[in-house]
């Protein structure tokens, strides 16, 4: 009986429950012991015909109290049913655990979010209850071989990339942005206890190459009921991708410390005028010889630094696509691009005003007239593995059918979970539409040309910044692979590989899985 209870302490510590589940457990314990020991003892002083009394007390003692235990940890797990039906199916205990974030008062948040809300101060996953409830779950993966119990390759996919974001995101930094502060050893122990069993259910899941060239085109399917560009990468049709020639276009986004960089991000062009409108203007701005800065000494300091007016500039009506496509590594330990669509985010320049430094001096400024003065629509869709997983629109919703938004890229790095202060800030919170917009107006809300960030990012660089890549149409698959080449060039990855190769022996066997 003691070693019955020490077990299910336990258990209670791995999966943190509310608070007060742990007298409830010491109860139901002392009840269920009494209920065996009262035979041992003398007569009982009080009996019931046949019915010993002090039983009857017993049993109703551990009953009530394993009762009420048993509502609290039913209503203290995630009820998520995104890859099963049934809420306490591993995977969906294991994405839970990985992905949903509860608030003081009881709120959830994050369980069919396409990023996990992790941030660089975040203590979530790296110590304390969640730190072993990952752990537990993820052990008991690979003890009962968790992988088999569900085969659509488009499920173990997106498990997969999940787990890979997880994973970096613990690679990447950590840094104490609130109290109580991370502490590195802390840091450090919860990052290798993670690493080994993250990288053997990631190896696990992986797909043959065959089966993710099989997986769906997700956008397509999103495009015709959600008036995305139905044309967006139609071959030598109206909009262009843009490349660089040193490497991934969209750099800000890449060296986030936040979670989000294991895609293919592409970043699309279109003129009023069409495919050779849109070329012709890429031209232009790679034959721009003139500085990207001017200085007026003459003006107030905040005035004084301001871009180029001179700069080409895109007409009205001109729109801009950036796009993250999944990747997946595959069962023979090689990076590979995937068809999954993970975000469209789509700008149209209904207004353009002229460059000066007031212009770019207001552009800054957020007020209630800032989205008049941006002269933008904004839309963004976002993944939903509910929609995705039960063929909905392709799984591409817009931000507003999503729960709360939350910034998790080019964020301060602080995680609102973890703080008290922060909990009840997130009532008051903007919708997930509005929100966005906010957060995509920071960076690209000059005018025109000046907030094409792929070009030159006036917003973020200041004028220190003097020279502008020369961009040219680039090919999807081209763009393909240089987002592999760059992501094998990462740290992350070169520490995820040799946890790999062990559990599928990758690098030997290759396309074998295990038993």
């Amino acid at each position: 009986m003691t070693f019955l209870g020490f077990a299910a302490f336990v258990w209670l510590w791995s999966v943190a429950l509310a608070r007060g589940s742990y007298g409830l457990a010491v109860l139901a314990w002392y009840g269920t012991g009494r209920l065996f020991l009262e035979p041992l003892h003398g007569e009982p002083s009080i009996v019931f015909g046949r019915v010993r009394i002090d039983r009857v007390v017993a049993a109703l003692l551990a009953l009530c109290a394993g009762g009420a235990l048993a509502l609290v940890a039913a209503a203290s797990l995630p009820a998520v049913r995104l890859y099963d039906n049934n809420p306490g199916h591993l995977w969906n205990r294991l994405h839970a655990s990985l992905f949903v974030r509860v608030t003081a008062d009881g709120r959830e948040y994050g369980a069919d979010r396409v990023d996990p809300l992790l941030w660089v101060g975040s203590r979530y996953l790296l110590q304390g209850p969640s730190h072993v409830q990952a752990i537990t779950l993820l052990n008991e993966f690979i003890e009962t071989h968790g992988e088999q119990l569900l085969r659509d390759p488009l499920k173990r996919g997106i498990l997969q990339r999940d787990l890979w974001t997880v994973f970096d995101w613990l690679e990447g930094s950590h840094a104490p942005y609130q109290q109580p502060q991370l502490i590195p050893e802390v840091v450090r122990k919860g990052v290798e206890d993670l690493r080994q069993p993250l990288a053997t259910v990631i190896a696990r899941l992986a797909l043959t190459p065959e089966e993710i060239r099989t997986l769906p085109d997700n956008y397509a399917a999103t495009a015709r009921p959600n008036a995305l560009p139905p044309d967006l990468f139609q071959p030598d049709g109206p909009w262009v991708s843009v490349g660089r020639p040193d490497g991934p276009i969209a750099r800000h986004h890449l060296r986030d410390d936040g979670p989000g960089k294991n895609s293919v991000f592409l970043v699309l062009i279109r003129l009023p005028g069409g495919r050779d409108a849109t070329l012709k203007y890429l031209d232009a701005l790679r034959s721009f010889s003139g500085p990207l800065w001017m200085h007026d000494a003459n003006q107030p300091r905040y005035l004084q630094d301001y871009p180029n007016p001179n700069l080409p500039q895109f007409p009205v009506g001109t729109q801009v696509a950036l796009v993250r496509r999944a990747l997946l590594i595959d069962s023979t330990g090689r990076i590979a691009p995937t068809r999954l669509t993970e975000q469209v985010q789509l700008r149209t320049h209904r207004a353009i005003s002229a460059m000066t430094a007031q212009e770019f001096a207001d552009a800054q400024r957020i007020d209630e007239n800032m989205f008049a003065r941006a002269g933008q629509d904004f839309e963004e869709f976002s993944l939903s593995r509910a929609a995705l997983f039960g063929e909905r629109a392709g799984g591409l919703l817009p931000l507003a059918a999503l729960d709360r938004f939350f910034l998790t890229f080019s964020s301060h790095g602080v995680d609102f979970f973890d703080m008290r202060s922060g909990q009840s800030s997130l009532a008051t919170q903007d919708d997930p539409a509005h929100a966005a917009k906010l957060g995509c107006k920071d960076c690209h809300g000059a005018p025109g040309v000046y907030s094409f960030n792929s070009y030159v990012p006036f917003r973020l660089a200041g004028p220190g910044f003097t020279q502008a890549p020369r961009l040219s149409e680039i090919s999807l698959v081209d763009a393909e692979q240089v987002a592999v080449a760059w992501k094998q060039q990462r740290v992350d990855w070169g520490r995820l590989q040799p946890l790999l190769r062990g559990p599928l022996k990758l690098r030997d066997h290759p396309g074998q899985r295990q038993p």
